[in-house]
């Protein structure tokens, strides 16, 4: 029997006070542990969602939590799924399932009490384990234990159906293989190529979700590179060439920051570039936020005005603080520098305040030129030439002494 050492959150009040709630409905043993903190305890990974499976209906799940004064939501009664809020912990308690029917992006389920039938309808094999609250893990593919043990990601049963029943899948087998796998298991990646089309029926919020989950990993790129190794990330990114079989500035910039936005920016940059036409079809495609749509933009601008040598005040000036950083992190990856000169320049860019522009409308008005285009103009004209000039206040004396006279 393999047990698992249960964490602080996994054996705290506030979990017991939920197991305890449901097994005064369903019996000793009717709800355990699954997936995520399972296979993490078993691993030796820190854990960090507390996930819950059990043989209760989405109804009786509610009512046991109601008889015991426990706060829930129905985030997703409709799939099974009831979220118990215990001290301001969320614990999301997913009725027992099995697929009646499915298109490769959806399943219509129905409920059981089996945990047999509810490991078959999860992804991998690491993933389909539960433990009860001692810490006992039940292991119903037989392979789950022995894969988490030796880190394999591989499909439950059969590849390609497991990925017919949801192309999101492949892109999940990249990211589970890039932060648990020791090595990619080739029967699954096959599986995952020969596939790969089905990812352009995928909703853009979902392959964006997946695309930002593996740029959270520690080291996200392996998953990329074998991905645009085997043409996957056309299907991922519209418009993907990418430039580089093993995506150097992509992993230049993996290394000098966890920062998702700016490890996103350098993908970009890498495979299809930070003009506006290229990240709009990306912004449709994949549903980016339009502050990440911005960020994006605004980081190929800088970019483009840090390769001119334009000077880092003025950088700041015209594109902000934000895309001057991001910009400095790509351009150290495009030169391979070392992340003690990034952290030299980062803290310089720190000290320096953004210029402000000492000329107001009024400023103007009052030496002459009345409101309308005219004074827009020349007020446009006057902050471009201090901007040009390092911000030279003698620039803009002399040209308010000159509309003086």
């Amino acid at each position: 029997m393999t047990t698992i050492p249960l964490s602080e959150d996994m054996q705290s009040a506030a979990t017991r006070a939920v197991f305890s709630a449901l097994e005064a409905k369903g019996g000793r043993g009717c709800v355990r542990f699954v997936g995520g903190c399972v296979r993490n305890a078993l691993m030796g990974k820190p854990i960090s969602d507390l996930d819950l499976s059990t043989q209760l209906t989405p109804d009786e799940t509610e009512a046991a939590l109601t008889t015991a004064g426990i706060r829930h939501v129905p985030t997703g009664k409709a799939f099974g799924t009831i979220t118990a809020v215990v001290e301001g912990e969320p614990y999301e308690i997913t009725s027992l399932r099995e697929d009646v029917e499915t298109d490769g992006r959806r399943a219509v389920v129905s409920f059981t009490t089996d945990w047999a039938k509810d490991a078959l309808r999860r992804d991998f094999n690491l993933n389909a384990l539960y433990a009860d609250i001692d810490g006992t893990v039940y292991d119903p593919t037989g392979l789950g234990i022995g894969d988490a043990k030796d880190g394999r990601v591989r499909f439950i049963g059969v590849a390609e159906e497991r990925i017919r029943e949801d192309y999101l899948r492949i892109l999940r087998f990249f990211r589970f293989s890039a932060g648990y796998a020791r090595d990619i298991d080739a029967e699954s990646l096959a599986a995952c190529v020969a596939l790969k089309v089905g990812i352009d029926g995928l909703s853009g919020e979902r392959i964006q979700q997946e695309v930002l989950k593996t740029l959270k990993l520690a080291n996200p790129l392996p998953a990329f590179a074998a991905m645009q190794a085997h043409d996957v990330m056309p299907h991922v990114i519209p418009g993907w060439l990418g430039r580089g079989s093993d995506l150097p500035e992509f992993a230049a910039v993996c290394g000098l920051t966890d920062d998702v936005d700016i490890r996103l920016i350098a993908l970009l940059d890498g495979g299809i570039g930070l003009s506006a036409a290229a990240l709009h079809a990306v912004q449709t495609r994949l549903k980016l936020s339009q502050r990440l749509y911005n960020r994006l933009r605004d980081a190929g601008k800088a970019l483009d005005a840090l390769a001119d040598n334009a000077p880092f005040a003025r950088l700041m000036y015209l594109h902000g603080r934000q895309a001057t950083e991001d910009a400095v992190y790509l351009a150290a990856a495009h030169q391979a520098k070392a992340p003690s000169a990034v952290a030299y320049v980062m803290n310089m860019l720190a000290g320096l305040d953004i210029p402000v522009f000492p000329v107001k409308a009024a400023d103007l008005m009052t030496r002459g030129i009345s409101a309308g285009p005219e004074l827009g103009q020349a007020l446009k004209q006057l902050e471009t030439d201090w901007v040009n000039n390092d911000f030279s206040q003698s620039v803009i004396d002399r040209a308010l002494d000159a509309l003086a006279k």
